[in-house]
């Protein structure tokens, strides 16, 4: 816990740091102490990424402005592994992984253990193996990590960081892609960190998590520290306030399920994937459901149960083998890709926004990729009439931007979520399935996108919602599907449709 008459672990004076037109952090002050959890709030482009960034040696010592001290002495990382070196480790929330090297690998990148200067694999597997078991999880530590989906590689990347012997501990979004129990292994383990010690910063747009899991609670907006209250002194709503700079209440919404439905948006028939590495195993096992037009619905499970297979094969961007039957208001779709999808009518955002997103490009090219051909004139881009459109979009949206030309890459991951929105909005489909939208996105943001969904179900687009948060849709949807171990279990609607009975039905209790 925080005390006055103690150092701190680890403490910034006057951060300041700029990209070209952005002042994305300024004259920050901020402290972590040894043996406190302090959770560090926002909005989308409030500035903490980038400030947790510096402290773990992403933004290099002499990129950025202002001092900081880790354990009473100068700390000036010049890159992540100096950091951590120096007793800082980062868990980011945009993991990056090695998808061709082994789990085991992964877990130990720059830190091998060595024999006589050589790599000692044998002890590197052992290890590997240990840290994970100590997690709970029972993985073949042989097995390439790119085979892993997107929440057991946020495990095994949050397994990586909790081995390191930190003084400072710093997770961006951790539980983002986790089920509950994942979520309450990592909090025990954070509670034992730290009371040996050990400092932590905890990212996280999850308000229950940061009221159950932090001693402090810090909120930045605009770049600057704008609340620093104690956690057991505050309230909820006194942080949303201070979040989006308003009344809390304004980003606090219900669901209208008093929408008309119209006919059917998506049919999907008797659909079974099978798992890419192992074909005779099936991931997703007889699915069929009915989605109408204008209705929101969710598709709900636990880790493993096969939601987010079940909509990637709708898209044909499922890796392995699928079957099933296909319809888009009433018309069959065959979909052996992406392509074929978006042809139909169909379009997706995904759940790991790199995977939906080109960084290096505009975000007037990435809201015209799925378009191009609607947008074009004899094979050539109306370019000023497309502008206009995106420009449109942009507006209605709120992307936060200096304008549409400006890279993706450096938006905040809110405003990257809702490039993907204007990209679809921009194209011809009226199915969109939704892979975790609002993952690591702010509370203002997410209240935002979820009036654009029931915007867009209002005009009578079809929206399949598939989410890791079983309070979000209690909130969004008109309905909701659960699967337990790639079967269909339940279906859930009106005042059965919460966040006690989702949970229920995922975990078969």
């Amino acid at each position: 816990m925080r005390s006055p008459d103690r150092e701190p672990a680890l403490t910034a004076r006057g951060l300041t740091k700029r990209f070209p037109a952005v002042l994305a952090v300024d004259a920050v002050d901020f402290d972590v102490f040894p043996g406190e959890i302090v959770a560090l709030l926002g909005a989308n482009g409030a500035g903490k990424s980038t400030m947790i960034q510096v402290l773990a040696g992403v933004h290099p010592f002499g990129s950025y402005e202002g001092h900081v001290r880790l354990a009473g002495a100068d700390y000036r990382p010049r890159s992540v592994a100096e950091a951590e070196a120096a007793g800082v480790a980062l868990v980011p929330q945009e993991i990056h992984i090695v998808p061709e090297m082994s789990v085991a690998a992964n877990l130990h990148l720059h830190s091998q253990p060595r024999r006589l200067g050589l790599i000692d694999h044998q002890r590197l597997l052992a290890d590997a193996r240990r840290a994970l078991l100590g997690f709970g999880l029972d993985l073949d530590v042989r097995a390439p990590m790119g085979t892993l989906d997107l929440a057991t590689q946020q495990l095994v990347i949050i397994v990586r960081a909790l081995s390191k012997k930190a003084r400072v501990l710093i997770l961006d979004e951790p539980t983002a892609a986790l089920t509950d129990d994942e979520v309450q292994r990592l909090f025990d383990r954070l509670r034992s960190l730290r009371a040996l010690g050990v400092g932590i910063v905890f990212v996280s747009h999850r308000l229950a998590e940061v009221f159950g899991i932090s001693d402090r609670i810090v909120v930045m907006r605009d770049g600057r520290v704008c609340g620093d209250y104690a956690t057991d002194r505050t309230t909820r709503e006194e942080v949303v306030s201070r979040i989006v700079g308003g009344s809390a209440q304004a980003a606090v919404t219900s669901t209208d399920r008093g929408r008309a439905l119209g006919g059917s948006a998506l049919r999907v028939s008797r659909l079974t994937v099978h798992d890419v590495a192992r074909p005779d195993r099936l991931r997703v096992e007889d699915l069929s459901f009915d989605l109408a037009r204008g209705e929101i619905l969710g598709l709900f499970g636990l880790l493993g149960a096969g939601c987010n297979e079940a909509a990637l094969a709708i898209y044909g961007a499922w890796g392995g083998a699928s079957t099933g039957r296909v319809e888009v208001q009433g018309r069959a779709v065959t979909v052996a890709s992406p392509i074929d999808a978006i042809a139909g009518g169909i379009g997706l955002m995904a759940q790991d926004r790199r995977d939906g997103l080109l960084p290096e490009h505009s975000i007037l090219e990435n809201v015209l990729i799925a378009s191009v051909k609607s947008w074009s004139r004899r094979g050539l881009v109306e370019w000023a009439r497309f502008r206009q459109r995106a420009m449109e979009l942009a507006r209605r949206l709120n992307i936060k931007a200096a304008s549409i030309d400006a890279p993706i890459g450096a938006l905040s991951g809110g405003n990257q979520q809702k490039v993907q929105i204007a990209r679809w909005l921009a194209s011809a489909v009226n199915v969109l399935l939704l892979l975790d939208p609002t993952r690591g996105v702010d509370v203002g943001t997410r209240a935002e996108i979820t009036r654009v969904w029931r915007g867009l179900a209002a005009q009578g687009y079809g929206l399949l919602l598939v989410s890791s948060d079983a309070a979000e849709l209690v909130e969004v949807c008109d309905r909701a599907l659960v699967l337990r171990h790639g079967r269909l279990c339940a279906q859930l609607a009106g005042a059965k449709l919460n966040e006690e009975a989702l949970l229920h039905e995922a975990a078969g209790v």
